[in-house]
């Protein structure tokens, strides 16, 4: 609120002994009536507009348990467990079918390819003499030949490129160390990362390790290097031919069966092979099987229309507390005039007490999963109609709220409209916010205008105690003049 600049007396009137501080005060006092009452009118739109704020994030709060219902998703979720999360856990969607799978003969885990360079002194000298120097990383497949894990290189092999493209990463006098080489291909965030480790080599500790970003078969790296000789003796690496960098990790696929089918994939992270189910598998089991068991997930569902009945009732006594017009002894709300804002709530319910049109399924309405409405305009929720309506047929249930005509479609939409720019409250709140501009500009006016009064007042009551003090002197003066005449008189 903008403050007022006006002065104040503090002294007596020095010719009158009127208290003049106190005659302003209280006169300007009365001046600033019309004032207090415009900055009242705009502290209650500030409420106002504070009010529609609690409200929105109501409505908001009540669209997203909507949105949940609306999908299906929530109301037809799925669980999947494991009988060994060791070896192999799932979760499992709305998409799953209830049934048992057995996961087995897990032959090799999904792994990213490993390299390493030959141990350096020091991580941060230069490599060779800072001649600009390129590094083309390919990623792909290694076929044929043989590994030796001894020396971690292969004979006879092929290197076939994954047809990604490649990718170039530039080394000069900047950054020829084997830390700048790491922080250089890191950068560069073409799917393959750098580390440098310490291995504790009293005389070249310093490894560079090479990673492919992605498991898979096709995640072996290729390294040529044009330019600077040092370093292409450290990092060039071709798996057909010259391999200065030693594999320490194969890259390779996760091979597994389900269900007696044998299944090969490039990540141990798999979403596509059973409906609905995501497997993770954490460990190798040649010889042994896991059951995935899928089974229809009634928490969930229950917790869904839990949340849509709390959220609505949440709604209920935030837009009643805001519009509460105080009559029966609790306090006003900053919108109780408002029946705009009431409205939006009639809005709402009217979706709520429509029964959808079109349903196939067995259940016709709210009442029927057990949720009915209560004298005071709130939601009940019978959790023991309700968990037999999931049990008995939860498709059923979900097309209440997902169908065309859905309760769940209808209200989005509503709400959609309510909460969307321009909608029902941003109008509202643009209304208020404009009314507040005018009533700002009034106060400017206001209160320059009241400065000019004080002034004006001020100055009178200056006047008035110069013209009191000259009276005051003169009075002294003749006073003085006669006590002396009458001196006189009385000696002669």
């Amino acid at each position: 609120m903008p403050s007022f600049g006006f002065g104040t007396i503090t002294s007596q009137g020095v010719g009158s002994n009127i208290n003049i501080a106190g005659i302003v005060s209280e006169l300007m006092d009365i001046e600033r009536v019309p004032l207090n009452r415009l900055i009242d009118q705009k502290t209650s739109f500030d409420a106002k507009i504070s009010s529609l704020g609690s409200i929105k994030s109501a409505l908001s709060a009540f669209q997203t348990t909507v949105t949940a219902l609306t999908t299906g998703s929530s109301l037809q979720a799925n669980s999947a467990s494991s009988s060994n999360t060791a070896i192999v856990s799932a979760t499992g969607t709305s998409g799953a079918v209830a049934g048992n799978y057995t996961v087995s003969n897990i032959t090799q885990l999904a792994q990213s390819q490993k390299l390493v360079a030959a141990g350096q002194a020091d991580a941060t000298a230069a490599i060779g003499g800072g001649t600009t120097t390129t590094l083309t990383i390919d990623i792909g497949s290694i076929t044929g030949g043989t590994f030796d894990s001894g020396t971690g290189t292969y004979t006879g092999a092929t290197f076939t490129s994954g047809g990604a493209g490649t990718f170039d990463v530039v080394i000069d006098n900047t950054n020829n160390t084997l830390q700048g080489i790491r922080d250089a291909i890191n950068t560069a965030n073409q799917g393959v990362t750098a580390t440098i480790v310490n291995d504790g080599d009293p005389a070249n500790p310093y490894r560079l390790v090479l990673s492919s970003t992605n498991s898979g078969a096709d995640q072996s790296i290729q390294i040529s290097v044009a330019g600077e000789a040092a370093i292409s003796s450290l990092l060039s690496h071709d798996p057909s031919a010259t391999q200065n960098l030693s594999e320490t990790v194969t890259a390779q696929d996760a091979v597994f069966e389900v269900d007696g089918i044998s299944i090969t994939k490039s990540s141990n992270t798999i979403s596509d092979v059973i409906s609905g189910v995501t497997l993770n598998l954490n460990a190798e089991n040649p010889a042994g099987s896991v059951t995935v068991s899928v089974s229809q997930d009634t928490d969930t569902a229950k917790t869904a229309v839990e949340n849509f009945v709390n959220a609505y009732n949440d709604l209920v006594e935030e837009i009643n507390k805001q519009t509460d017009s105080g009559y029966a002894g609790g306090e006003a709300g900053a919108l109780a005039s408002d029946s705009a804002t009431r409205q939006l709530l009639n809005f709402v319910r009217n979706e709520l007490t429509q029964a959808p049109t079109g349903l196939t399924g067995t259940f016709a309405n709210l009442t029927s999963i057990g949720v009915s409405f209560q004298r005071d305009g709130t939601l009940e929720l019978d959790e023991s109609i309700l968990s037999d309506a999931i049990n008995d047929d939860n498709d059923s249930v979900a097309e209440l709220f997902s169908a065309a005509d859905g309760y769940g479609t209808r209200l989005d939409t509503t709400l959609t409209e309510m909460l969307q720019f321009n909608g029902i409250i941003d109008t509202r709140t643009d209304a208020f916010k404009d009314r507040i501009s005018l009533l700002e500009d009034r106060q400017v006016t206001m209160e320059s205008r009241l400065e000019r009064t004080e002034a004006r007042i001020r100055a009178r009551f200056t006047a008035l105690d110069v013209l009191v003090n000259s009276m005051n002197v003169t009075s002294n003066y003749l006073t003085q003049q006669l006590d002396i005449l009458n001196s006189q008189t009385s000696g002669g």
